[in-house]
Protein backbone atom coordinates (compact mmCIF):
# COMPACT_ATOMS: atom_id res chain seq x y z
CA UNK A 1 0.00 0.00 0.00
CA UNK A 2 1.37 3.53 -0.82
CA UNK A 3 0.28 6.19 1.55
CA UNK A 4 0.98 9.89 1.05
CA UNK A 5 1.72 12.09 4.12
CA UNK A 6 0.66 15.48 2.86
CA UNK A 7 2.50 18.04 5.73
CA UNK A 8 5.72 16.67 7.82
CA UNK A 9 5.70 19.03 10.55
CA UNK A 10 4.82 18.05 14.35
CA UNK A 11 1.93 16.05 13.26
CA UNK A 12 2.91 14.49 9.93
CA UNK A 13 6.21 13.62 12.22
CA UNK A 14 4.43 11.35 14.68
CA UNK A 15 2.52 10.12 11.65
CA UNK A 16 5.48 8.83 9.86
CA UNK A 17 7.05 7.35 13.09
CA UNK A 18 3.96 5.29 13.42
CA UNK A 19 3.58 4.66 9.94
CA UNK A 20 7.62 3.66 9.69
CA UNK A 21 6.78 0.66 11.68
CA UNK A 22 5.03 -1.31 8.76
CA UNK A 23 8.05 -1.81 6.26
CA UNK A 24 4.94 -3.41 3.93
CA UNK A 25 4.23 0.10 3.45
CA UNK A 26 5.48 2.78 1.08
CA UNK A 27 5.32 6.22 2.50
CA UNK A 28 5.82 9.30 0.28
CA UNK A 29 5.78 12.67 1.70
CA UNK A 30 4.70 16.10 0.24
CA UNK A 31 5.52 19.44 1.75
CA UNK A 32 5.90 23.15 0.58
CA UNK A 33 8.98 23.06 2.93
CA UNK A 34 12.08 21.61 1.90
CA UNK A 35 13.29 21.03 4.79
CA UNK A 36 10.06 20.56 7.23
CA UNK A 37 10.66 19.05 11.11
CA UNK A 38 10.49 15.33 9.59
CA UNK A 39 13.43 16.45 8.10
CA UNK A 40 15.30 18.62 10.74
CA UNK A 41 14.10 15.65 12.89
CA UNK A 42 16.02 12.38 10.83
CA UNK A 43 12.80 11.21 10.42
CA UNK A 44 13.11 11.23 6.72
CA UNK A 45 16.11 12.45 4.17
CA UNK A 46 13.84 14.72 2.14
CA UNK A 47 10.86 15.66 0.63
CA UNK A 48 9.37 13.27 -1.73
CA UNK A 49 7.20 15.76 -3.76
CA UNK A 50 7.78 19.89 -2.89
CA UNK A 51 4.58 21.28 -3.59
CA UNK A 52 1.56 22.45 -1.60
CA UNK A 53 -1.45 20.27 -2.26
CA UNK A 54 -4.45 22.41 -3.39
CA UNK A 55 -7.43 21.85 -5.61
CA UNK A 56 -4.79 22.87 -8.32
CA UNK A 57 -2.40 20.19 -7.72
CA UNK A 58 -4.39 17.74 -6.35
CA UNK A 59 -4.55 15.51 -9.72
CA UNK A 60 -0.29 16.31 -10.63
CA UNK A 61 0.27 15.52 -7.00
CA UNK A 62 -1.80 12.05 -7.03
CA UNK A 63 -0.06 11.05 -10.67
CA UNK A 64 3.00 11.39 -8.95
CA UNK A 65 2.57 10.10 -5.81
CA UNK A 66 0.40 6.81 -7.28
CA UNK A 67 -0.96 6.81 -3.79
CA UNK A 68 -4.06 4.38 -2.18
CA UNK A 69 -4.35 6.92 0.67
CA UNK A 70 -3.73 10.92 1.53
CA UNK A 71 -2.83 11.62 5.28
CA UNK A 72 -3.41 15.00 5.25
CA UNK A 73 -1.53 16.49 8.29
CA UNK A 74 -1.24 20.07 7.29
CA UNK A 75 -1.86 22.69 9.91
CA UNK A 76 -3.25 25.98 8.60
CA UNK A 77 0.44 27.31 8.43
CA UNK A 78 1.25 24.94 6.19
CA UNK A 79 -1.53 26.67 3.27
CA UNK A 80 0.41 30.08 3.05
CA UNK A 81 -2.46 31.81 3.89
CA UNK A 82 -1.11 34.03 6.58
CA UNK A 83 -2.73 34.46 10.40
CA UNK A 84 -5.56 36.90 9.20
CA UNK A 85 -8.77 36.47 11.31
CA UNK A 86 -10.89 33.57 9.43
CA UNK A 87 -8.01 31.63 7.74
CA UNK A 88 -9.38 28.98 9.85
CA UNK A 89 -12.51 28.33 8.53
CA UNK A 90 -11.15 28.77 4.95
CA UNK A 91 -8.37 26.04 5.39
CA UNK A 92 -11.35 23.72 7.09
CA UNK A 93 -13.17 24.57 3.90
CA UNK A 94 -10.45 23.72 0.80
CA UNK A 95 -10.06 20.60 3.13
CA UNK A 96 -13.21 19.49 3.03
CA UNK A 97 -13.06 20.32 -1.04
CA UNK A 98 -9.75 18.02 -1.33
CA UNK A 99 -11.61 15.45 0.16
CA UNK A 100 -14.51 15.81 -2.23
CA UNK A 101 -12.67 16.19 -4.86
CA UNK A 102 -9.94 13.19 -4.29
CA UNK A 103 -10.26 9.93 -6.27
CA UNK A 104 -8.40 8.13 -3.62
CA UNK A 105 -9.03 8.24 0.23
CA UNK A 106 -8.05 10.86 1.98
CA UNK A 107 -8.22 11.70 5.91
CA UNK A 108 -7.27 14.28 7.64
CA UNK A 109 -5.11 13.70 11.00
CA UNK A 110 -5.74 16.50 13.34
CA UNK A 111 -3.01 17.52 16.34
CA UNK A 112 -4.66 16.08 19.75
CA UNK A 113 -6.03 18.96 21.66
CA UNK A 114 -5.31 16.84 25.14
Amino acid sequence: MRILVVGVGKVGTQVLRQLQKNPSLTIITCSPYKEPFAVQEGIISEVDIQETLTPLTLEYILAKAKADLILLTSASEDFGFGTAPGVDVMVDSLKRELASMSKVPLIEVARGTG
